[in-house]
């Protein structure tokens, strides 16, 4: 039986003997993604009322005040004996849950309460919390890939370059001036500073080097044409899409993202694409800031990317 652990975690049902056990879900809502945490809370937990059954789920719902330890948070679930452990935030979130997740046997629970919430997209999650625990408590299980850089997992996309140096900037901006114009501060600094990296790459078995402001490695196919651009079909081709910007110009860049907003990115001359199942970045420098679901971390080089096929079992709306 489960039992709460301290103020922030609840237990809205208790458990009948365990000699009829039930679906265990532990939900993990991180305070700092989204609207206010006691708020998205109560509305977990009427959810939960809602939609469950007393003789089929039981749910504890704790907050994560700290994001330096939702991974803790999450082992600690897993040795619980979840057998669902839902990520509440953004994609961010949702991420560092399926780093712990990926290569067991407990699913992921998404409920979307980010900004941009491309996972839960590109899955058909609800975006309303009272729907998302509906396919929690009622959906089908299903295996999607993830990528890795060097034992790391992602569920999106990982980059070097402007990205990750826009983010840092961003990131240092946001709690004076808010999120949306931090975001156009970072851009413009990158745009002055406009890093490039020298890196030498192994591309399914080949060797080439390259001057590259942007190289972005995304889990599985993204879609760079209208209706559809920026998301991906599926989530289980076994595949690791790769892009390179390779003429290290701000001209260039700015005509990119253009054409990537016209979903015409595919036509453009200065952009090498391609599928893969893994790939090799080596670089002269020390560490690489290295952009991971939006996260920036630095990484020793080589840089290690791979895809694991069908690793991560996750709820997802029954088709």
């Amino acid at each position: 039986m489960w039992t709460k652990s301290n103020t922030s975690v609840i237990e809205w049902r208790t458990p009948p003997a365990e000699s009829n056990r039930l679906r265990r879900i532990y939900s993990i809502i991180n305070c700092q993604a989204g609207t206010a945490a006691e708020a998205q809370r109560d509305a977990v937990r009427q959810a939960f009322a809602s939609y469950g059954h007393e003789d089929e789920i039981e749910s504890v719902i704790e907050i994560c005040e700290r994001p330096g330890f939702l991974a803790q948070i999450v082992r600690k679930a897993i040795a619980s004996g979840a057998d669902v452990i839902v990520a509440g935030g953004g994609d961010g979130t949702i991420s560092t849950v399926a780093d712990q997740l990926a290569g067991t046997n407990v699913a992921l629970g998404v409920l979307p309460f980010g900004t941009l919430n491309h996972f839960a997209k590109d899955l058909g999650i609800p975006l309303d919390p009272h729907e998302a625990v509906e396919v929690i408590c009622r959906g089908a299980i299903r295996r999607v890939d993830v990528g890795e850089v060097n034992g790391r997992c992602f569920i999106n996309n990982s980059s070097l370059g402007v990205y990750p140096e826009a983010v840092r900037v961003r990131e240092r901006w946001q709690p004076l001036v808010g999120k949306w114009p931090a975001l156009v501060i970072g851009a413009l600094t990158v745009l002055r500073r406009f890093p490039v990296l020298r890196l030498d790459l192994e591309v399914n078995g080949a060797r080439v080097r390259r001057r590259v402001p942007l190289l972005y490695i995304g889990n599985n196919d993204y879609s760079v044409e209208w209706p559809d651009l920026g998301g991906r079909a599926r989530l289980d081709e076994g595949c690791l899409s790769l892009w390179m910007l390779h003429e290290a110009s701000r001209l260039a860049l700015l005509r990119s993202a253009f054409r990537l907003l016209g979903g015409t990115l595919h036509l453009a001359p200065e952009i090498e694409a391609s599928r893969v199942e893994s790939l090799t970045v080596n670089s002269r420098r020390r560490r690489l800031r290295v952009a991971v679901d939006g996260e920036v971390i630095p990484l020793r080089p080589p840089l290690r990317y791979c895809i694991r096929p069908r690793s991560l079992s996750v709820c997802v709306p029954v088709a």
